[in-house]
């Protein structure tokens, strides 16, 4: 003997909108924040956050590279949290020597320092998600535009553009 469904009126509308709103998910909420890939508005800068293991001992919660597209120029940045307040503290560096680094050596090759805050639909501001959160929509960098317009990066052809102090969401990069 076969069964049949029956069918009610709606209820294709109701299954409709159940897949329409699970391909409406944005792909940010998917991904966690050691996977998630930034751009600026002109897509000059990629931000890309990266995993780091979690059997190793870590001092920062987060770690990332900005990349000037179709350029050898590559910052590193760590996030660390603070004691007290919490707030995720991050730090942009370029070319820091490997190892036990001074404070001078370290202030010498640091661009930018300071809060990274994640924004969301309707300008609401929170803060960064930690490694395995859920993915910032955009991340915003305070006065990071004209940090690395006052860096000296020492380079033979001068940096022209400077990325804005928004990242936006680009895409995840797959677990492996």
């Amino acid at each position: 003997m076969a069964l049949r469904a029956r069918h009610h009126p709606g209820s294709n509308a109701a299954i409709l909108a159940v897949v329409v709103s699970l391909l409406a998910t944005p792909a940010f909420a998917a991904c966690t924040q050691d996977r998630a890939v930034y751009a600026d508005r002109d897509d000059t800068y990629t931000l890309t956050f990266r995993h780091v293991p979690e059997d190793q001992p870590v001092m920062t919660s987060n770690e990332f590279t900005i990349q000037l597209n179709d350029s050898d120029v590559k910052l590193d940045g760590v996030v660390m949290w603070n004691e007290g307040v919490a707030r995720p503290n991050g730090m942009v560096m370029y070319r820091c020597p490997g190892g036990d680094v001074t404070g001078d050596e370290l202030r010498a090759c640091t661009v930018w320092q300071g809060v990274i805050y994640a924004l969301k639909e309707g300008a609401d501001a929170d803060l960064l998600p930690k490694a395995k959160e859920p993915a910032a929509q955009a991340l915003l960098l305070p006065d990071f535009s004209s940090s690395m317009s006052g860096f000296n990066f020492k380079l033979e052809k001068p940096i022209e553009t400077f990325p804005w102090e928004v990242f936006r969401f680009k895409e995840c990069v797959p677990e492996q």
